[in-house]
């Protein structure tokens, strides 16, 4: 509970970004009873979940009643009651929230703000810095999944410099083809103009032959 009431208060003061602790009937497996809510932006149940069980085991062992779907810590220790009390919390998950709800029993009432002010604004600063450590979460899953994201953009940054290395390597090897291939531009041009002067020569003995064939019986 004491980290459970520092967290509503923590909620109750900060509105921005963290979520605040609210005051309002909802139902519970024993009848609408008053609750301290909070919503938590971009939580999922099990994380929620986690979190506050966590800080209501300061007070006492938490068991789950699986039928009703909510956790109970009963005759636990809550700061600011002078007995021991029942405490009980369960969480709803939406799209992109979770909402969880804390309900205290002193043994007489479920404690408000209006029936026991002191008790409510401890269970309140406890419970936002339960906003405040699920807020912490989600940011950090945030941040996981952005320094993953970074690491993929990093070895997308690796690959392209690979292959900016094998292009200039391709360009190296395309160029030693081209000089290759330019000397053998200039040897060709060089084998076209001797075998050029073979073909005339030997048309030039083809001629002759044929001259020959041609006199042949004639004189």
């Amino acid at each position: 509970m004491k980290h459970l009431l520092t967290l509503m208060s923590c909620l109750f003061f900060a509105a921005s970004g963290f979520g605040q602790v609210e005051e309002r009937a909802a139902d519970l497996s024993l009848g609408s009873q008053n609750a301290f809510i909070i919503e938590h932006d971009g939580a999922d149940k099990k994380m929620v979940n986690k979190i506050l069980e966590n800080a209501v085991k300061e007070y006492g062992k938490v068991k789950r009643n699986k039928k009703a779907k909510e956790w109970n810590c009963l005759q636990c220790t809550v700061p600011g009651l002078s007995s021991p009390a029942n405490v009980y919390f369960k969480i709803e998950e939406g799209k992109g929230m979770a909402t969880s709800y804390l309900f205290v029993d002193d043994g007489t009432k479920f404690i408000t703000s209006e029936n026991a002010p002191d008790v409510a604004e401890r269970i309140m600063k406890n419970l936002t810095n339960v906003g405040y450590d699920v807020t912490r979460a989600v940011i950090s899953n945030e941040l996981k999944d952005e320094e993953n994201n970074l690491k993929d953009r990093n070895k997308e940054q690796e690959k392209l410099e690979k292959k900016n290395k094998e292009l200039h390597e391709d360009i190296e090897k395309y160029k030693e083809k081209i000089a290759e291939a330019e000397k053998n531009i200039e040897k060709n041009l060089q084998d076209q103009e001797d075998k050029k002067m073979e073909i005339e020569k030997q048309n030039r003995v083809v001629e002759e032959v044929t001259n020959r064939l041609n006199s042949v019986g004639k004189g």
